[in-house]
């Protein structure tokens, strides 16, 4: 019987120095790997020339590189891809490659499918399934920069399936990769976590050393309107859930970013501006107004264009810093709250070389 081997991917430089050092092989070792993997994009033993040439013989005898096996790609008009990446299990996950004027963003995932319930969001019709393992985070990545040959730095917002806060360990494992040296070599800056609202493990996320950006997912301005459309409002309100925003230890040049989905005579009223207005008044943030995708399956509808801007405006004469964020990749069902729609054309299966 063939023994499993370890592996490395998706392994921080702790967790693998560790692993070395089981073996009895020097410490440094794991970090020659980690260089290797992620700065020089190499994932087989023998084309780690650093490495003594007995230890490259004898690694694929215990361990393996291995990150998302395949995925199929959903290319949009504006520029935007779908990736759709096959798991163990056949399940699936889906990430976005978004090209903005300021470079890349990558829209990640953090689980298969999602316990959240939101009303409005396409993925959480699915339920939930399991949790993403830190190289199945990161693995997003590594397939999707391979494929379109771009360097860092580059931008990752964790918006994709599943709340990233019921993943905290893995994510907090997988922004370690994303941040360290060797590895992907980002700032903290330019990785974004958006949460439908769990306070616990908010602030616990806000106790990591490497603070991501927070994004959090609004969408109503009382209790009764948002219990409806996202339950978890039940366990934590919205007046805990500011208080806890409050104690985030946000640098002093940051902001917390509050997404708000402007959903046709839900949440789009003068009324609910003035909410908004009054729950922000004291935090330092800005708000993304993300016009509701329309996605078969969902009820809601998309505002009009006019009433967008009267409550953009509400917001402007406020002087809340706020964005009309209109949604990349809606035509190949890759905006805002579409992950999980079905695609009538599939595009061409590729193999991972990780």
């Amino acid at each position: 019987m063939n023994k499993k081997r370890h592996n490395l991917f998706g392994l921080t430089i702790g967790e693998m120095t560790a692993l070395f050092e089981s073996w009895g092989e020097k410490p440094f070792r794991a970090k020659q790997i980690l260089s290797w993997i992620y700065e020089k994009k190499i994932t087989e033993f023998s084309g780690m020339t650093n490495l003594p040439k007995s230890l490259r013989e004898s690694l694929p005898e215990r361990v393996e590189i291995r990150g998302l096996p395949s995925y199929q790609k959903h290319e949009s008009v504006d520029g935007s891809i779908k990736y759709v990446f096959q798991l163990e299990g056949n399940q699936e996950i889906e990430a976005v490659y978004m090209p903005m004027e300021k470079g890349v963003t990558l829209c990640l995932s953090s689980q298969v499918g999602c316990a959240q319930a939101c009303s409005f969001c396409l993925t959480a019709q699915m339920g939930f399934i399991r949790n993403l393992t830190p190289a199945e985070i990161i693995g997003q990545v590594y397939a999707i920069q391979q494929d379109k040959q771009f360097q860092s730095p580059f931008n990752i917002v964790m918006m994709g399936m599943g709340e990233p806060l019921l993943n905290l360990q893995n994510l907090i494992k997988a922004i370690e990769l994303f941040t360290s040296e060797p590895g992907f070599g980002l700032s903290p800056k330019r990785i974004t976590v958006s949460t439908s609202g769990h306070v616990r493990n908010l602030l616990r996320l806000g106790e990591t050393p490497k603070l991501p950006r927070i994004a959090i997912s609004l969408n109503a301005t009382t209790d009764q309107l948002r219990n409806e459309l996202m339950p978890v409002n039940l366990h934590w309100n919205i007046q805990e859930l500011i208080e806890a925003c409050k104690k985030l230890p946000i640098p002093p040049r940051d902001r917390i970013t509050f997404e708000y989905v402007l959903i046709k005579d839900v949440n789009d009223t003068p009324a609910d501006a003035k909410r908004l207005i009054r729950l922000l008044a004291n935090i330092r943030c800005k708000v993304n107004l993300i016009p509701f995708n329309e996605t078969e399956g969902l009820d809601y509808r998309q505002p009009e264009v006019a009433v967008i801007e009267q409550f953009r405006d509400r917001l402007n004469r406020s002087q809340i810093r706020n964005t009309v964020r209109w949604s990349k990749g809606r035509d190949v069902g890759a905006a805002c709250g579409q992950l999980a729609t079905p695609v009538s054309k599939a595009g061409p299966g590729i193999r991972n070389g990780a």
